[in-house]
C-alpha cells in the first residue's frame, strides 16, 4: 500500500541504500538547500539506483507564465542541471524535453496536447530543448572504486639539497 510522509528535505526517514528509484518532480526547482537534498536522495539510493529530475525549462513558455505549475522556483537549463547532477555525483544517461503545447486554459488548444507533443518531440527533437516546457533527465549514482596500481620498478634518483 502507498504510504506519505511529511520531511525535511535533506533528511529522509529511509535507510541507506534502500530506494532503486526516485522520481523528483518540483522538488528541485523548489527548493531552499538543494545540494543536501541531492546528497540525501545520493544516500537512499541503492548502487544501481537512478533518479528522474523533471524541472521547468528555463527557454519554455511554461516558466514563464505564473498561472501554470512551472511558474514558480528557479527553472533550470539542460546545461545547468546536467551540471548540478554531475556535481552532486550523478552521471546523466538520458535528456528530454516535453510539455510542447503553449500553456491555455482553451478546451480546444488542451484537446489537441497529444498532437502538439507528436510534433515537438519528432520535429524539434534534440533543438527542442529551447520549446519544450520541462527537461526531464535521468541520471545513475556514481560509485567510485579504488584501482590497483601497477608496482614499478624502483629507481635510484638524486635529490638536491639547497645550500644554507
Amino acid at each position: 500500500p502507498g504510504q506519505c510522509i511529511l520531511t525535511d528535505e535533506a533528511e529522509l526517514p529511509l535507510p541507506d541504500l534502500s530506494i532503486d528509484r526516485i522520481i523528483l518532480i518540483h522538488a528541485v526547482e523548489c527548493s531552499e538547500a538543494i545540494r543536501p537534498m541531492m546528497r540525501e536522495i545520493w544516500r537512499v539510493l541503492s548502487s544501481t539506483g537512478r533518479v528522474i529530475v523533471i524541472v521547468p525549462n528555463r527557454r519554455g513558455i511554461w516558466a514563464r507564465l505564473e498561472r501554470t505549475p512551472f511558474g514558480f522556483g528557479r527553472p533550470y537549463s539542460q546545461t545547468q542541471l546536467t551540471r548540478l547532477l554531475r556535481d552532486t555525483l550523478f552521471t546523466p544517461i538520458a535528456k528530454r524535453t516535453a510539455l510542447y503545447v503553449p500553456p491555455s486554459r482553451s478546451r480546444m488548444v488542451m484537446s489537441s496536447a497529444p498532437v502538439w507533443e507528436k510534433i515537438g518531440q519528432r520535429w524539434l527533437g534534440p533543438v527542442g530543448g529551447a520549446m519544450g516546457g520541462v527537461i526531464s533527465i535521468e541520471a545513475s549514482k556514481q560509485i567510485y572504486a579504488a584501482t590497483p596500481t601497477l608496482k614499478t620498478s624502483r629507481q635510484r634518483g638524486y635529490v638536491t639539497i639547497p645550500n644554507q
